[in-house]
């Protein structure tokens, strides 16, 4: 198998040019509940995060209440937030409440692309792939995230599908859930997904 980024040196491409605060801001959520994994919270704008905020052992309310926070202090374009499990609970409470701008993600889904890629997850790493190699996007100096990108592994199906390692593969593998890495994913998916990722800004 090959790495989904080339090395931990490719995630560490951290200082773009990309700072142009007039830029909307878009935030990604990647959900939790109880246990050991984390509720992340992944704030950009234009290119570059500016928030990465971690929390754990909340109920579904309380991260509810996080995000509308969230909205009021960085009035985004868009909220995406991963809604397989617990994360569809809060996306139901969040367009109760009328915040049109919330999208539930299913990154198991169909792929744009499908003759490239296995499923959404995977065309949406590929594309954040491209944005390293490109330098178009700017991380904070977070070793936690920085480790989950460099560790996410890639293969090719039967069919040639490029095919991001499921994270019950990571789990085997003794590697914690890539919280962070999904929160930024979902930070930087596109809205709408009408054509293949690498058109999407």
């Amino acid at each position: 198998m090959r790495r989904a980024t080339k090395s931990a040196s490719d995630a560490r491409s951290l200082t773009q040019d990309a700072r142009d605060r007039t830029q909307p801001v878009q935030i990604g959520v990647d959900v939790a509940r109880f246990g050991t994994d984390r509720t992340v919270i992944c704030i950009r704008q234009g290119n570059r995060v500016i928030a990465l905020d971690q929390h754990q052992k909340l109920d579904t309310m309380r991260t509810t209440g996080l995000i509308v926070k969230a909205i009021a202090e960085y009035n985004p374009q868009a909220v995406r937030i991963d809604e397989i499990g617990v994360g569809a609970g809060v996306v139901d409470r969040l367009h109760e409440l009328n915040y049109s701008m919330v999208e539930g993600v299913n990154v198991g889904n169909r792929a744009t692309d499908p003759e490239h890629f296995f499923n959404l997850r995977s065309e949406l790493y590929d594309g954040l792939r491209a944005r390293f190699e490109e330098q178009t996007i700017e991380i904070p100096h977070d070793e936690d995230l920085i480790g989950q990108l460099a560790s996410i592994r890639i293969e090719y199906t039967s069919r040639g599908q490029l095919k991001v390692e499921p994270k019950e593969t990571m789990r085997r593998r003794s590697l914690p859930s890539p919280d962070k890495a999904d929160a930024l994913l979902l930070a930087f998916a596109p809205t709408p997904p009408a054509t293949p990722y690498r058109l999407w800004t």
